[in-house]
C-alpha cells in the first residue's frame, strides 16, 4: 500500500506542473487500467498504477477547475450574483481610501445566463456594511479571471488561487446593487462566524495591535491583522510558523482531549466495563474542533489525518508507524485537493515532519537535553534550504528563539487562549482576562524584539538565493550531516551545503556590451531593471503602499537577490506616481546606490537630484545613458516631469519615457528630432490614450514595444487606438499582463535580440 501511495501523491502534484491538460481520452483508460492490476505484488508496478491514478485525479480536478472559470467575455462586465459569505472578511486599510473588507463568496445565482460558471469568487467590499461569514447578498459586480504577477524569483498568486478553487476576482460595485438575502436555516459555514466572534472579541480587549494581531492567529487562524511589518520581524528571529496553526497546536489540543477522555473513563464507567475507547475519540473530536476554529487550514489538515489514522490504528489494535502516517496523510490532502502542493505550506508542514522523523530515527538513545537541543539546531538547518526556496533567506538566531517561543506559545499562550475560547462560549467573564494573560508574555517581548531586530538587522537574517537544486543539495546535505559515521561524510555534507550559503554573485567580469533589459510584471506600474556585468540601473519600482507592501519589496527585491545583485550603479525614479516610486524608499533602505536621479518632486530625494535632459554616463562596457527631458522647467505636471531615458547599446537604442503625455512627446520630436530614432519602446504612460502619439511613434519607429500594465485594470490601458497605433508600426507588441515579465537579451553589440516571455516559460495549465 505505502509504494501506491507513494506514486499516487508523486502522480498528483506531477499533474499540477503540467502546462496544458491533456484530452481526457488518454488518460482515462490508463487509469482504469491501473486501479486493475492493484493486486499486483510488485512494487514497481503499484507506484506506476498510483503515478496513473494521481495523473487522472489531477486531470480531472483540473478540468473542472478550469470549466468553472469567469469566461474571457464576462471580464469587466457588470454583473449580478446571489450567494453566501463563506470565510472571515480579511480587513484592511487601502491608501487613500475607505477600509476594505475581502472575503469568498460562494455562488448560487449570477446573470447575465452567459457568464455562469463560477461557483466561489473572490469579493473586496469598500462599503460601510460589516459583512458577517453566512450571510447571503446579492452584489454588484466586476470580476476579471483569477490572475497573478508572474516573475522570476517572486510569489505568483495564481497558485493560491488555484489551490482555492477562486473561479473570479473582483469588487462589490453601486450601492444600489447590494441586498442583504434571508439567511439559510442551516449553513456548513456556521463554523466562521463563531471564528469572526471570538477574532472580534480579541480584538476589543485593549491590548497593542500587533499582540492582538498574534492572538487572533494563535486562536482563530485570522492573520488579517499582521502587517508586513509584523511578518518580517518574525521572520528575522525564524518564529513566523508559530502563527500557523499546525500539527504543534493539534497535538496539544489532542493532548488534553486524551487526558480529559481518561479522567472521564475513570469517574462515569463502572467496574466491569471497558471504555479505552473514548480518549482517543475525544483527543479527535477536541482537534477537529480546534482545526474548525483554524478554519482547517493545510497544516491542520495534515495533522488531523495523521491523529485520525492513529486513533483507527489504536481502535483496531493495528500498528501504525509515524511515516506511514505521514504518507497517508499526504495522499488524503491531495486527493481532498490536488493543488495542494501549488503552496509552501504543503512542503514546510509534511517537510517538517518528515525532518522530525528522520531526525528521531538517528538520535533515539540520546539524552532529553541532547535531544532538544539538537532537534532545534536540525530544523534552524533545514531551513535554511526551505527558507532559501520559499521566503529568499533565513534566520540566523532561529534556534535560540524557537528555544524560548515554542514552550511559550505551545504551553502557556495557545492554552491560555483556547480557555478563554470556552470560556466566551459558555458565556463566562472570566475570558477577557484568559486573554490578557495570553497576551502579555507577548506584549512584554515584542518591543525588545522589536528593536533588537532594527540594530540587528544584517546579521539576525540571512537573504539566500534559492533554487530547486540548491534547496535539494542543502536538505541531502542537512540530512547527512547528521548520520552517525566517518567524518567525511559530515564534510561532504558541509560542501555540499556551500552553494546555498554562498552569495550568487556575478563576480568580475570583462567589460560587454552584452546587455540584459527586464521589464519586471508589476500590474498598473513600471519596474525595468537594465544588466551588463556588474553594473545594474533601476527604473522604477512599481505600485503599492510605500509604508506596507508594494512592488519594490515583494518584486523588485526579490528580483535582485535572485540575480546576485547586491548593490545598484543607477536608480532612476521617473516622476513621483506611487505606480513609478512605492517602493523607492524601501529598496534605497536595502541597497546601496551609486547615482540616484528621479522626475518631479519626489519626497524621499535623500543624497540623489532631479535628472536634466542632457545629462549623460556611460558604462565600462559602451552603453550610453542619456536623460532627454526634463529641461530646468516648473509649474509642470506630475506625468510630463517624468524622466525620459535613453539607452545606446551599440547600434540599438531603447527609450524609456515614462508617463509623459501628447504634448511633451511633441516636445521631445521638435528638440531631438533624429536622435529619437530607436529599436525598443516601452510605450508612454501603460498604453493611455493621451500618450504614444503617432508624431512621437513616427520618429521612433521601433521595431519593439512594450506596454507594462495591469491585467484588465480599471483604466483601460492599453487603449485599443493606442494598440492601432502600435500595431500599424509593424512591430513586435509585448505586454507584461499577457506575458508576464519580459527578458531582453542583447548581444554581438546590440545587433541581435532575444526576447524571453517569463510566463510562457513557466507556464501552468492553471495559469
Amino acid at each position: 500500500m505505502q509504494s501506491w501511495m507513494i506514486g499516487m501523491v508523486s502522480g498528483t502534484i506531477f499533474a499540477g506542473t503540467w502546462p496544458v491538460l491533456p484530452p481526457w481520452p488518454l488518460l482515462a483508460p490508463l487509469a482504469l487500467l491501473s486501479m486493475g492490476v492493484l493486486r499486483v505484488q510488485w512494487w514497481l508496478t503499484r507506484v506506476f498504477c498510483g503515478v496513473c491514478c494521481g495523473c487522472f485525479l489531477g486531470l480531472a480536478y483540473g478540468t473542472v477547475l478550469l470549466d468553472q472559470r469567469l469566461v474571457t467575455d464576462c471580464v469587466g462586465t457588470p454583473l449580478t450574483v446571489e450567494g453566501q459569505i463563506i470565510s472571515l472578511p480579511v480587513v484592511s486599510e487601502i491608501r487613500g481610501e475607505v477600509p476594505r473588507q475581502r472575503f469568498e463568496f460562494s455562488v448560487s445565482e449570477i446573470s447575465p445566463a452567459r457568464c455562469l460558471g463560477p461557483s466561489k469568487l473572490m469579493l473586496s467590499y469598500y462599503g460601510d456594511d460589516t459583512l458577517l461569514p453566512g450571510q447571503n447578498w446579492r452584489f454588484g459586480v466586476k470580476l476579471k479571471r483569477p490572475w497573478g504577477l508572474s516573475n522570476p524569483g517572486s510569489y505568483n498568486i495564481q497558485a493560491w488561487f488555484a489551490q482555492e478553487g477562486i473561479d473570479g476576482v473582483g469588487s462589490v460595485k453601486g450601492k444600489g446593487l447590494q441586498q442583504r438575502l434571508p439567511p439559510d436555516q442551516f449553513s456548513i459555514y456556521g463554523y466562521q462566524r463563531v471564528r469572526w466572534a471570538i477574532s472580534e472579541q480579541i480584538g476589543k480587549l485593549g491590548l497593542k495591535p500587533d499582540v492582538v494581531a498574534m492572538l487572533r492567529a494563535l486562536t482563530v487562524a485570522d492573520r488579517s491583522g499582521i502587517g508586513p511589518g509584523l511578518w518580517r520581524l518574525l521572520q528575522q528571529y525564524g518564529v513566523n510558523h508559530l502563527l500557523v496553526i499546525s500539527g504543534l497546536h493539534v497535538g496539544l489540543v489532542a493532548a488534553a482531549g486524551f487526558l480529559l477522555g481518561g479522567v472521564f473513563v475513570r469517574l462515569c464507567f463502572p467496574m466491569g466495563l471497558t471504555g479505552n475507547w473514548l480518549p482517543s475519540v475525544c483527543a479527535l473530536l477536541l482537534a477537529t474542533a480546534y482545526g474548525a476554529l483554524a478554519g482547517f487550514s493545510l497544516p491542520v489538515q495534515r495533522a488531523l489525518c495523521m491523529l485520525l489514522c492513529f486513533v483507527a490504528a489504536g481502535l483496531t489494535s493495528r500498528s501504525s508507524g509515524p511515516s506511514n502516517n505521514l504518507l497517508l496523510a499526504a495522499t488524503v490532502v491531495l486527493v481532498m485537493n490536488p493543488l495542494a502542493a501549488l503552496g509552501s505550506g504543503f512542503w514546510l508542514s509534511f517537510g517538517a515532519v518528515a525532518a522530525l522523523l528522520w531526525f528521531a530515527q538517528w538520535r533515539r538513545g540520546a539524552g532529553a537535553l541532547r535531544r532538544l537541543l539538537g532537534t532545534h539546531g536540525f530544523m534552524s538547518l533545514v531551513m535554511l534550504p526551505l527558507g532559501a526556496l520559499f521566503f529568499g533567506g533565513a534566520s540566523l538566531v532561529a534556534m535560540l528563539a524557537n528555544l524560548l517561543m515554542i514552550p511559550l506559545v505551545g504551553m502557556v499562550v495557545v492554552p491560555l487562549s483556547l480557555m478563554a475560547v470556552v470560556s466566551s462560549l459558555c458565556g463566562w467573564a472570566v475570558a477577557s482576562d484568559l486573554w490578557n494573560l495570553a497576551g502579555w508574555p507577548l506584549q512584554k517581548l515584542l518591543p525588545p524584539a522589536t528593536q533588537l531586530a532594527d540594530a540587528g538587522d544584517k546579521w539576525l537574517f540571512l537573504h539566500l538565493t534559492g533554487s530547486l537544486p540548491r534547496a535539494l543539495l542543502g536538505l541531502m546535505a542537512v540530512g547527512l550531516m547528521i548520520l552517525p559515521g566517518a567524518k567525511t561524510l559530515k564534510l561532504l555534507a558541509l560542501v555540499s551545503l556551500l552553494p546555498l550559503l554562498l552569495p550568487q554573485t556575478q563576480g568580475a567580469q570583462t567589460p560587454s556590451l552584452d546587455t540584459s533589459v527586464t521589464v519586471l510584471d508589476v500590474g498598473q506600474g513600471t519596474s525595468v531593471v537594465i544588466r551588463s556585468g556588474e553594473r545594474t540601473l533601476l527604473y522604477d519600482t512599481g505600485g503599492g503602499d510605500p509604508e506596507g507592501v508594494n512592488m519594490g519589496s515583494t518584486v523588485v527585491l526579490p528580483y535582485l537577490r535572485q540575480q546576485g545583485v547586491a548593490s545598484l550603479d543607477s536608480f532612476v525614479i521617473s516622476h513621483p506616481d506611487l505606480d513609478h516610486s512605492a517602493g523607492a524608499e524601501g529598496l534605497l533602505a536595502a541597497m546601496p546606490v551609486e547615482r540616484l536621479r528621479y522626475g518631479g518632486d519626489w519626497s524621499g530625494a535623500g543624497a540623489g537630484r532631479a535628472c536634466i535632459a542632457g545629462e549623460a554616463w556611460r558604462w565600462p562596457g559602451g552603453q550610453v545613458f542619456q536623460f532627454l527631458s526634463p529641461a530646468r522647467e516648473s509649474q509642470i505636471s506630475s506625468n510630463d516631469a517624468s524622466c525620459v531615458l535613453q539607452i545606446q547599446v551599440g547600434r540599438f537604442r531603447l527609450l524609456l519615457p515614462g508617463d509623459i503625455g501628447t504634448k511633451r512627446e511633441q516636445d521631445l520630436v521638435k528638440y531631438w528630432g533624429d536622435q529619437l530614432s530607436g529599436d525598443w519602446l516601452m510605450a508612454a504612460h501603460h498604453g493611455s490614450r493621451t500618450s504614444s502619439s503617432p508624431a512621437l511613434l513616427k520618429w521612433v519607429y521601433p521595431e519593439t514595444i512594450v506596454v507594462s500594465s495591469g491585467y484588465a485594470n480599471r483604466f483601460g490601458h492599453p487603449h485599443p487606438k493606442v494598440l492601432q497605433r502600435l500595431e500599424q508600426l509593424g512591430g513586435t507588441i509585448f505586454s507584461t499582463a499577457t506575458h508576464g515579465a519580459l527578458v531582453f537579451e542583447l548581444s554581438d553589440g546590440g545587433g541581435k535580440l532575444e526576447a524571453t516571455a517569463f510566463r510562457q516559460a513557466t507556464r501552468r495549465y492553471w495559469m
